[in-house]
């Protein structure tokens, strides 16, 4: 009965160990074959996209950053996208309109303030001051990925 038992535990402790070792060498075959990027914003070059707005951003397989610098005055026009977007003031004033509970509302976001904004919900920002504004999209957003500025970003105009 000993012996039995002793050869029942070998071979769960067998299963166990071989099926580890599989996940282990899945888990670092699915790591070795994603792409590792590495950004440094303060080497990356601004593109001006509106009046008083400017933004350096990169993207990775599901998602992306920017980063903006807003002008005090400058004007992001009503837009929305399918995208989840966190937007986290660094430094400075925004003020939004954006919908909340099913109503059209104004919300201030200052310095170390964060704001989410589920996919497909309209959002305006107007800078109260020089701010910057870092952004992250989920998934990346597919609009951005031609190089051309988006319609909305064409009809922002500054309030300098």
């Amino acid at each position: 009965m000993k012996i039995k038992s002793i050869i029942i535990a070998l071979a769960v402790t067998a299963f166990f160990s071989s099926n580890t070792a599989k996940a282990q060498v899945n888990t670092i075959d699915s790591v070795a074959t994603s792409k590792v990027q590495h950004f440094n914003f303060d080497k990356m070059k601004s593109e001006t996209i509106g009046d008083g707005i400017q933004r350096k951003w990169f993207h990775g397989e599901k998602g992306q950053m920017t980063l903006f610098n807003l002008e005090k005055g400058a004007h992001i026009a009503w837009h929305k996208h399918p995208n989840e977007q966190i937007t986290y003031i660094m430094s400075g004033k925004v003020k939004i309109k954006t919908i909340i509970d099913g109503k059209e509302q104004f919300v201030e976001v200052g310095a170390g303030e964060v704001i989410v904004f589920p996919e497909n919900v309209p959002h305006e920002f107007w800078a109260l001051e020089q701010t910057v504004d870092l952004d992250v999209h989920v998934p990346v957003r597919e609009d951005w990925l031609s190089k051309e500025v988006p319609d909305y970003l064409n009809k922002a105009k500054s309030n300098k």
